[in-house]
């Protein structure tokens, strides 16, 4: 018979009311783009190290040593060339597109501070919070847009 679910509770710390960590959502994002979790680490690795399920790698020997998933053959080389493959370059531009809005986001937080003692830092703050807030109503429109049917827009 199977664990109760105090002992599974207990052991893995499910329904605990933990909440998922932004690397396990990355991670997952971008294996559902490359398949592989070879690719995922080394984009990852590559572009946003700090992001990684086991931080302290700096190497690509460190990366291969940590992770199983990389074989013998998997050099640095081989490795940089799925850099080439059309799904390996779309999830590095979705990486690098999150982390873009995450540096957009801090410098919407240095304007608002800087916008509170001087008036021509606040101007700038109204005019970055336009195009920050235009680019997410832009990208929402493209969104609609994108799942639309030839057929619909007849």
């Amino acid at each position: 018979m199977g664990r109760t679910k105090e002992e599974v509770v207990s052991t893995t710390g499910f329904a605990q009311g933990k909440s998922v960590s932004q690397e396990q959502s990355v991670v997952m994002r971008i294996k559902g783009m490359v398949k592989t979790d070879a690719k995922v680490y080394y984009i990852i690795w590559r572009f946003s190290p700090h992001l990684l399920p086991k931080n302290d790698i700096k190497t690509f020997a460190d990366l291969k040593n940590s992770y199983k998933t990389f074989t013998a053959g998997m050099t640095e080389t081989f490795c940089e060339n799925w850099l080439t493959e059309e799904n390996v370059q779309t999830a590095v531009k979705w990486l690098l597109n999150r982390l873009h809005q995450k540096k957009m986001i801090e410098l919407y937080n240095i304007y608002f501070e800087k916008a509170k003692e001087d008036t021509t830092a606040f101007k700038a703050f109204i005019e970055f919070s336009e195009k920050f807030f235009a680019e997410e109503k832009d990208s929402e429109l493209l969104s609609i847009l994108n799942g639309m049917k030839d057929d619909d827009l007849d």
